[in-house]
């Protein structure tokens, strides 16, 4: 795997999908969820009818599983893990950890999110962080399912209506939530991401530091933005204005619930038959297309199939309408941060990059002395 693809991958890009799906790439091994267990076991020798809880009450997890998770975080020198932090914009405490993100930091990409949606983030869990440091890097499968794990377990939405799936997130914020959990964990800033180069205008060195907000996005022109719809979150365009005989379109912004249930229908299709094509163009603006995909794969299989037939109907100038929609209407992560020299004031640019690994994210290091160069 090329470190563009890498970085397609992490960064959630789509203007350039891979060519082919192998069953190499599918990976066998799903990663284990968390199960959170209540053991209660009542007081044989007490003639009172308590029982004794065996569980933190602020974030009902198994003491054991709690004092499991502080030991392996001094250990570690993680940060604060599993302990009580940060209240909510009404003034209570957020257990186990859980703290409020204002969305602010988001910048415009708050646009795409409603208004009333708030975000909560806990630092990676000892077993996320486990998981992290056996991946294959060159599978992106195996990627994506890690990093989909530590969202959904350090990752939270809560609305008016209640809770949100962990997958209503949009495409493009994948890895801008996951540094955020990253910089959580490590909020004493050990374990920094950071590489040297030198700037074009002086040749003075300039250190730069991958972070959630040094992250940047190319954004859909303002007289495009003006076509968003807040109230649906969606794109309500008509054809006819462009001079394409089509009725009104509508693009439904891509989440990290719909991209999980498409990989997963494109991994059972190559299971069933190892030569199926696999059209990655039909791939690349499904998405758009649905507001949800099933996760069930009886569902799935007929909404993607009738989907395709719609796909498939367009002629040249239709397609070439909806592809040129698309392309101005994604938000796109790039894969390049910058950073002001501090000597001679210019800006300098960086491609996005990992002086190691990709296991840098989530990679921790023992305090005992190392054993071996390995």
């Amino acid at each position: 795997m090329t470190e563009k693809e890498k970085l397609d991958s992490l960064l959630g890009e789509t203007s350039e999908p891979n060519n082919t799906v192998n069953e190499e790439q599918i990976s066998e091994n799903a990663v284990n969820e968390s199960k959170e267990v209540v053991n209660e076991q009542p007081q044989q020798s007490q003639p009172q009818q308590y029982r004794r809880l065996s569980y933190d009450v602020a974030s009902r997890r198994p003491l054991e599983e709690v004092e499991e998770t502080r030991h392996f975080a001094q250990q570690k020198g993680l940060a604060t893990v599993g302990k009580t932090i940060g209240v909510d914009a009404n003034g209570n405490a957020i257990g186990d950890g859980w703290i409020p993100v204002d969305k602010s930091i988001l910048g415009d990409r708050a646009i795409y999110y409603p208004d009333d949606w708030q975000f909560r983030i806990r630092p990676a869990t000892v077993e996320a962080i486990r998981n992290w440091s056996t991946i294959d890097e060159e599978n992106i499968n195996v990627i994506d399912n890690v990093f989909n794990e530590v969202l959904k377990s350090c990752l939270s939405i809560y609305t008016e209506d209640g809770p949100k799936p962990w997958g209503n997130i949009r495409s493009w914020d994948r890895f801008f939530f996951l540094l955020l959990i990253r910089e959580y964990t490590f909020m004493h800033g050990e374990k920094k991401i950071s590489y040297t180069e030198y700037c074009p205008e002086c040749d003075n060195e300039i250190t730069f530091e991958l972070t959630s907000d040094a992250l940047m996005y190319e954004f859909p022109d303002p007289e495009i933005m003006s076509m968003f719809d807040r109230s649906t979150m969606t794109w309500v365009i008509d054809p006819s204005e462009y001079d394409i005989d089509e009725p009104i379109m509508t693009f439904y912004l891509p989440t990290l619930e719909k991209d999980a249930n498409i990989k997963e229908w494109v991994i059972r299709k190559v299971r069933e038959n190892n030569n199926a094509k696999i059209d990655q163009v039909f791939l690349r603006i499904l998405p758009w297309m649905a507001p949800k995909i099933s996760k069930d794969e009886t569902i799935a299989r007929r909404q993607i199939r009738e989907l395709e037939l719609k796909y498939r109907s367009w002629d040249a100038d239709t397609f070439s309408f909806v592809d040129e929609v698309i392309k101005n209407i994604i938000v796109q992560p790039l894969q390049k941060i910058t950073k002001v020299c501090p000597i001679c004031g210019e800006e300098a640019t960086s491609r996005i990059r990992f002086p190691n690994s990709v296991r840098d994210i989530f990679n921790v290091s023992n305090k005992h002395k190392k054993f071996g160069t390995k």
